[in-house]
């Protein structure tokens, strides 16, 4: 080195260097949020609409049994309100998120064109909440359902 301009060039190329490195490692870490939070919401989804296909297959006979409805003693949807579930995830299973549903039925005025004395018509609501990350994941899914009713 003949002058001190060598040692300042270095040290001007150091810094630059320092904030592509800084630079470059705050968009892999904003690459890994996102990644992680689109999977916490898909697994949410898939936790949403597992409700959903399991409410599908509930039916009831006679009114007396409805499933829907508060007053019933076996009442579906709020017999065990909010759920806490488990998913466990990775290639052995080393990951494990949990999640909160909470499941929700009123009866809906949109079905105008049932009988009102065999059928009841129901808006479900399924919220699904994960608090692992900040702001929390929250996913909401509804569903009308119609219970037909024998005499």
């Amino acid at each position: 080195m003949t002058d001190f301009s060598d040692i300042i060039y270095l040290g001007a190329a150091m810094v630059v260097f320092s904030l592509l490195t800084m630079n470059t490692s705050r968009s892999f870490q904003v690459t890994l949020d996102t990644m992680v939070r689109s999977e916490l919401e898909y697994r949410a989804i898939s936790a949403a609409q597992e409700e959903i296909d399991a409410i599908r297959w509930v039916q009831a006979r006679y009114k007396s049994q409805d499933p829907f409805d508060s007053d019933n003693s076996s009442y579906y949807l709020y017999e065990d309100n909010p759920i806490e579930r488990t998913f466990d995830y990775g290639a052995s299973n080393e990951y494990s998120e949990t999640f909160t549903i909470y499941r929700k039925a009123e009866v809906s005025n949109d079905c105008d064109l049932l009988d009102s004395s065999s059928q009841r018509c129901y808006e479900i609501t399924i919220t699904v909440e994960n608090n692992s990350l900040d702001p929390a994941i929250t996913v909401t899914q509804k569903l009308i359902r119609t219970l037909t009713f024998s005499s």
